[in-house]
């Protein structure tokens, strides 16, 4: 939970900081799939480690992790994929 909690407030300040490029408009493709690919895949394990933390009554619907678990795979995919996030970063690296 110390590393996920490290990794939100990480997360948060890079979000933060995409936010003030962005109302400067000079928030970039790469900077964007940057923050989208991390926010993503933090949710992603965040609620996987939840889910552990419950054990077997996480995947009993009566829980909120349950649904938690079962809406988050979307996030990795809904507004482009990690993978495409990937892409983007990958070209500005190389150019």
């Amino acid at each position: 939970m110390a590393a996920l909690d490290a990794d939100l407030r990480i997360g948060q300040v890079y979000v933060d900081h995409c936010v003030e490029l962005l109302n400067c408009k000079r928030l970039t493709a790469a900077d964007a799939a940057r923050a989208k690919l991390f926010t993503s895949e933090l949710n992603g394990r965040m609620v996987d480690e939840c889910l552990q933390l419950h054990g077997g009554a996480g995947y009993m619907e009566e829980y909120k992790i349950c649904q938690l678990y079962q809406d988050e795979r979307v996030h990795r995919i809904l507004a482009g994929t990690s993978e495409i996030m990937k892409e983007i970063i990958a070209r500005d690296l190389l150019d």
